[in-house]
């Protein structure tokens, strides 16, 4: 293993973190989650915002939606166009803004990608940017993780640690340890706690590369109160996949709001 090498920049920029990234999140529960759920609102036209590298943007065009998928990284952009099916789904290079008006039924933000919007203000956008690009009516879906369960979380490698295929041959192995907790600051207190880890990523030809990423685990009554202002109403909250009443202990927040 060589010597470890920090990423620069955003991970999502980087080439060898996005072509490990599928392998690193092959479950396909979240992808089956919201499926069914935009299938049980009858929704047709959908927005992906922060699509990543377009998995579930690629499934529910397979199943015969008409999708739209959006995200900043331009290299996560160009793995979601190059995946078999991506010439199905149109795919956007930038932020919710890029999105048109009035036309989706269905906006969902998978993949914890509302952790990624640190300040409020940020967060703030991206709803109002949404609840712009749905019709009338038409839902939010998206999932943030449980601050009130972050003692559950073992991030260190001992726990973390998993050594996979590596889509070009041979193997990789990856691990994440947590480097810094902020609950202090009044920030943390009003919208809650920001979460540093280290990602590191050891790729076939020994390469040792690592990645420092802050997430932002806000609270339900923040998660709530943003939405309203954003002219959204709240229809159900779930603290897992299996769509289990929410509890302190709930590893998600799963949230389905409807634009006012």
């Amino acid at each position: 293993m060589g010597e470890a090498v920090a990423v620069e920049g955003p991970w999502t920029e980087n080439p060898d973190m996005v072509q490990v990234y599928d392998v690193e999140n092959s479950g396909m529960w979240d992808h089956e989650f919201y499926a069914a759920l935009i299938e049980e609102k009858g929704a047709r036209r959908i927005s992906d915002i922060g699509c990543g590298t377009g998995v579930l943007g690629v499934e529910l065009a397979r199943r015969g939606l008409q999708v739209t998928g959006v995200d900043p990284a331009a290299a996560m952009i160009e793995a979601a166009r190059s995946r078999p099916g991506g010439e199905t789904v149109t795919w956007i290079q930038g932020t919710a803004e890029r999105l048109r008006t009035a036309v989706a039924d269905f906006a969902v933000m998978e993949g914890h990608v509302a952790q990624y919007f640190l300040p409020r203000g940020e967060w703030d956008e991206v709803l109002r940017q949404a609840h712009r690009n749905l019709v009338p009516g038409g839902w939010l879906a998206f999932e943030t993780r449980n601050p009130q369960g972050l003692e559950l979380d073992a991030w260190d490698a001992e726990h973390t640690r998993e050594t996979q295929p590596h889509p070009d041959g041979g193997e990789f192995t990856s691990w994440v340890e947590l480097a810094a907790v902020d609950e202090a600051s009044a920030d943390a207190e009003a919208d809650g706690p920001l979460i540093t880890h280290r990602g590191h990523t050891v790729l076939p030809d020994g390469r040792h590369l690592v990645v420092h990423e802050t997430l932002r685990y806000r609270s339900l009554p923040t998660l709530i109160e943003t939405l309203a202002e954003a002219g959204f109403a709240v229809a159900e909250i779930w603290g897992d996949w299996d769509r289990e009443e929410l509890h302190p202990d709930s590893p998600e927040i799963i949230i389905l709001a409807q634009k006012l």
